[in-house]
């Protein structure tokens, strides 16, 4: 039971972990902090990461609810959540930036006088509607203790290495250059476009038997 809990968990994680593709935010990033000297990083970085973590938290715990409140069936929502995890994979195959967590004209608008780390680092670039219907699909996986602590652990691992990635963005960002930076964001897309096309499959197995039953 423990084995398949790790995975279940693991298969969650690393899916989660494309999406957010810190990585792929250090441009973003750096592009909001360049500029703004008298920004407090430490502070703002925290605030980034902890406001992701509390994201996904809180997706995972009362995601269900909330579909069930809608009267939205899972598999319903996992086709859904394919189709959207298979538009941001499309665009980070093609090198761009996927208009379904921020776009340019968001990032214009924004007030650097305002706490940016919540919004929009936090919501929507890194933890936007791809993460938080991952959190809510994969939620239904997550039948025992042991899943809900390996689950927690990993949202925790998530945070401290969204929180490491944006303290050493100008680093990385500097050693990998634009191509490196491309090049991991096709290998994170590669890997979501794989895994977007299983959940709708997942979905569309699901699905299935209720439109026999309506047939």
């Amino acid at each position: 039971m423990i084995n398949n809990a790790f995975n279940d968990v693991l298969k969650f994680s690393i899916t989660l972990i494309a999406i957010i593709n810190p990585i792929g935010a250090i441009p973003v990033f750096l592009s909001f902090t360049k500029n703004n000297k008298n920004l407090n990083l430490k502070n703002l970085i925290n605030t980034c990461s902890i406001a992701v973590s509390i994201t996904i938290l809180i997706s995972l715990i009362i995601g269900q609810q909330l579909l069930n409140f809608f009267d939205i069936s899972v598999a319903s929502f996992t086709i859904g959540g394919g189709l959207l995890l298979f538009t941001m994979a499309f665009s980070m195959i093609s090198g761009e930036q996927s208009n379904s967590k921020i776009n340019t004209e968001e990032i214009r608008s924004f007030d650097f006088e305002r706490e940016i780390g919540i919004i929009p680092l936090a919501i929507p670039l890194l933890s936007g509607p791809g993460a938080i219907s991952t959190s809510i699909i994969h939620a239904k996986n997550f039948t025992t203790t042991t899943h809900w602590i390996l689950a927690l652990l990993m949202v925790i691992v998530i945070g401290i290495l969204i929180k490491t990635v944006l303290h050493y963005a100008e680093s990385i960002g500097r050693k990998l250059g634009q191509i490196g930076l491309n090049v991991m964001t096709r290998i994170e897309g590669l890997i979501l476009l794989s895994l977007s096309i299983e959940m709708i499959t997942s979905g569309i197995k699901e699905i299935m038997p209720i439109l026999k039953s309506a047939l």
